[in-house]
């Protein structure tokens, strides 16, 4: 939903062209990997998601990264 949504309301309420976003979905599961491949979740040419990642291989990328949460310091 939150792709459909990013490429055509966002987009366009943005000035931005479609074509040039992307949308990375992360998921706790692979079912949507397959479901953002579906035809039918094809909005005016474009993949409403173009890329899923699990939260498993988010974490991952994370680790390999070296990224440690517990060390970044604070924000305002």
């Amino acid at each position: 939903m939150f792709g459909a949504l990013a490429k055509t309301y966002y987009a366009e309420k943005e000035g931005l062209d479609p074509k040039k976003m992307v949308v990375v979905g992360v998921m706790p599961c692979t079912a949507k990997k397959f479901e953002a491949a579906r035809p039918e979740l094809v909005t005016r040419g474009l993949r409403d998601v173009d890329y899923v990642l699990t939260t498993r291989e988010l974490a991952r990328m994370i680790r390999q990264a070296g990224i440690r949460f517990d060390e970044l310091a604070d924000e305002e």
